[in-house]
């Protein structure tokens, strides 16, 4: 019995000096010297709302500490005038593409020489909404002389109608011909 008292006593005075003794340990290169900086933080990229159809207006926000560059297959995004450090908002339009999945893409060019780093957000284009029935499609009529496929001159001007109806004129004379020489020929 005596020793498992001393164990236990043992045991409770390592759980009490441990933690002192580890916070103690601890070696001077793990603490953060004034010669050091901290790294940059990872480059963010936002599209909200994550899906539309062709014409729908996007927001995106990129975070980046150097130029940033966001291009996509389905968004084009224009950049808006006053970035706030290094976060920047750009408003993008999706563009008139198959209904599907695509990516905005950001990359990151830093300041300090290190190397771009890329981040890829998925979008999606959804189909275009389908004509509801009883709805009525309203066209319009061409009106004028170009539209409907007139001339912006007098008509009286081209010779077409003219030559037209000779060369019809000389076709039947010919067809007429054609049959009277074969009856000739019965006789």
């Amino acid at each position: 019995m005596k020793n498992a008292v001393v164990v236990a006593g043992v045991a409770a005075a390592f759980l009490v000096v441990a933690p002192g003794a580890a916070l103690a340990s601890t070696s001077p290169s793990a603490t953060p010297t004034s010669g050091t900086t901290a790294k940059p933080a990872a480059p963010k990229l936002t599209v909200a709302p994550g899906h539309g159809v062709p014409g729908t207006e996007v927001r995106i926000t990129v975070g980046c500490e150097g130029e940033a560059y966001v291009t996509s297959r389905a968004v084009d995004a224009f950049a808006d005038a006053d970035p706030k450090g290094s976060v920047r908002a750009y408003t993008g339009v999706v563009r008139d593409v198959r209904a599907g999945e695509y990516v905005v893409n950001l990359r990151c060019h830093p300041r300090d020489g290190r190397p771009d780093t890329f981040v890829d957000v998925p979008f999606v284009v959804d189909r275009v909404a389908a004509k509801t029935p009883g709805t009525k499609q309203v066209t319009k009529v061409p009106a004028g002389a170009p539209q409907t496929g007139g001339t912006d001159g007098p008509v009286d001007d081209s010779g077409t109608p003219l030559g037209a109806a000779a060369a019809m004129g000389v076709l039947a004379l010919g067809g007429s011909g054609l049959v009277l020489a074969r009856r000739a020929r019965r006789r």
